[in-house]
C-alpha cells in the first residue's frame, strides 16, 4: 500500500462523524485491523507513524465502544492509554504532527472530555456530589475547547458531535445538583439540556430525560405530602384547643391536596387519607355548629362524617384495620342523635328523653371500644359528648316530668 493511499484511507476514518452505535464502531475497528496489517508489512520507515496513529485511533474507537456500552471503568482505562498513545505524536512525531495537528487536538481534546465525564460519572456514583459537579464541569469545557476548533475548521460533522455532547452533559451536571439540593428548578434545566441534546440525535438523554421527569415527579409528590401532614397537623392543633373553624379549613387544604395526589398517582393511600381529611372536616365543622348552637346543622355534618368514613371503610385492605374506626362511626352516629335530641329538647318534645338514652348508649358503646383500641382523643371526645349529655337529661327529666310531658 503506497503512503498516499494510507494516508487517504487513515484521513477518511478521521473526517467521519463520531460513530454512535456497537455496529458502526465495529466496522470502523475493522478497517483499522485492515489498514495496520497491510502497513506493518511493508519496511517504510515513515509508516512508523501511522502504524501508531491507527493503533491509538483503534484504541479511541474501542474506548468509545465500551463508552456507549455504559462499562465505566473499562473505557475509563482505556481513554488514559489512548491519551497517552495521541500525547507521544507531539513529542515522537514532531513533523508529522505539525501536517495532522487538527485532528491530533482533536481528538486529544475528546478523549479528555470523555476522561473527565467517566470520572464524574463514576464519583457520583460514590456520593461524592461536590468533586462530581466539578469535573462535570470539567467536562463541559473540554467538549467547548474542542467546538470551538471545529468551527474554526468548519468540521461540522464534528461540531455537532460535540454540541450534542455539550448539552447532555450538562443536563447530567443539572440533574445532579437537583438530586443532591432537592430542587425541581435544576431538574427542570436538566430536562432542557436532555431535550437540545435528544434533538441532535443523542439517544441516551432519552433514558436520562425520563429519569429526570420522574424525579421532578416523585420530588412534587413529597412536597404535597409533607404540606397534606402540615395541614392536617394543623387541624388537629386548632381542634384540641377548640378552634374548630380553624381545624376545617386546615382538614379541608389537606384532603385537597390528597385529592390532587391522587390525580398525580393511583394510590389507595392517597384515597383513604383524603377521605379521612374529609371525615376530620366535616366533624370540625359540627363541632363548630355545636358551639354557635346549631344543632341542625351539627347534626347533618356529623352525618356526613359518618358517611365518609364508612365509604373508607368499604376500601380498607384487611377487617383488622376497618374495625380500629368502628369506634369513630359510633361516635359520629351518637352525635348525630344527640344534636337532634337537642334540637327536640329546645321545642320541648318528649321524645327528646328517649334520644338522649339512646345517644348515651352508643357514646358508651363507643367508648368502651375507644379505651380497648387506647384511642385517646376519641375516649376524650366520648367523655366530654357524655358529660353535656347529662347535663341535658337531667334537666330535661325536671323539665318534663313538672310539666306532665313525660312520655310516662
Amino acid at each position: 500500500m503506497s503512503e498516499v493511499t494510507a494516508i487517504a484511507r487513515i484521513k477518511e476514518i478521521f473526517t467521519q462523524d463520531y460513530q454512535v452505535s456497537a455496529d458502526k464502531i465495529a466496522e470502523v475497528v475493522n478497517i483499522c485491523d485492515e489498514l495496520n496489517e497491510s502497513l506493518s508489512s511493508q519496511e517504510n520507515p515513515d509508516f512508523d507513524f501511522y502504524l501508531h496513529f491507527l493503533q491509538s485511533l483503534r484504541l479511541f474507537f474501542n474506548s468509545e465502544f465500551l463508552f456507549l456500552s455504559n462499562r465505566m471503568k473499562k473505557a475509563l482505562n482505556n481513554y488514559q492509554k489512548v491519551q497517552e498513545g495521541i500525547s507521544r505524536i507531539q513529542s515522537d512525531f514532531p513533523e508529522f504532527y505539525s501536517k495532522w495537528q487538527y485532528h491530533v487536538d482533536r481528538l486529544l481534546l475528546r478523549t479528555d472530555a470523555r476522561i473527565q465525564n467517566l470520572r464524574a460519572r463514576t464519583i457520583f456514583e460514590e456520593n461524592d456530589v461536590a468533586q462530581a459537579e466539578i469535573l462535570f464541569t470539567e467536562a463541559i469545557k473540554r467538549y467547548t475547547n474542542e467546538l470551538e476548533i471545529e468551527q474554526k475548521e468548519q468540521d461540522y460533522y464534528h461540531y455537532f458531535d460535540s454540541l450534542r455532547n455539550i448539552y447532555y452533559v450538562t443536563g447530567l451536571l443539572y440533574n445532579l445538583r437537583g438530586l443532591s439540593s432537592l430542587k425541581s428548578n435544576e431538574m427542570y434545566q436538566a430536562l432542557r439540556f436532555f431535550r437540545k441534546a435528544r434533538f441532535l440525535g443523542q439517544e441516551s438523554s432519552n433514558d436520562d430525560f425520563n429519569n429526570t421527569r420522574t424525579h421532578i415527579m416523585n420530588l412534587g409528590i413529597q412536597k404535597l405530602e409533607k404540606q397534606a401532614e402540615t395541614f392536617f397537623t394543623a387541624g388537629v392543633l386548632n381542634s384540641e384547643t377548640e378552634l374548630y373553624d380553624k381545624a376545617s379549613i386546615e382538614y379541608n387544604k389537606s384532603a385537597q391536596l390528597y385529592r390532587s395526589l391522587r390525580k398525580i398517582q393511583s394510590n389507595i393511600e392517597y384515597e383513604l387519607q383524603e377521605q379521612m381529611q374529609m371525615s376530620s372536616y366535616y366533624e370540625a365543622l359540627a363541632k363548630d355548629n355545636l358551639a354557635k348552637d346549631n344543632n341542625e346543622l351539627a347534626a347533618t355534618n356529623f352525618t356526613n362524617a359518618r358517611k365518609t368514613l364508612e365509604g373508607m371503610l368499604s376500601k380498607l385492605p384487611s377487617e383488622e384495620l376497618a374495625s380500629s374506626f368502628k369506634p369513630q362511626i359510633l361516635y359520629f352516629e351518637a352525635m348525630t342523635m344527640f344534636c337532634n335530641a337537642v334540637g327536640e329538647y329546645d321545642q320541648l318534645m318528649p321524645e327528646a328523653m328517649g334520644h338522649f338514652l339512646e345517644a348515651t348508649s352508643l357514646l358508651e358503646n363507643a367508648k368502651m371500644k375507644s379505651e380497648e383500641l387506647n384511642n385517646k382523643p376519641l375516649i376524650d371526645g366520648c367523655t366530654d359528648a357524655l358529660n353535656r349529655l347529662n347535663s341535658y337529661q337531667n334537666i330535661a327529666e325536671i323539665m318534663f316530668q313538672s310539666d306532665g310531658l313525660s312520655e310516662e
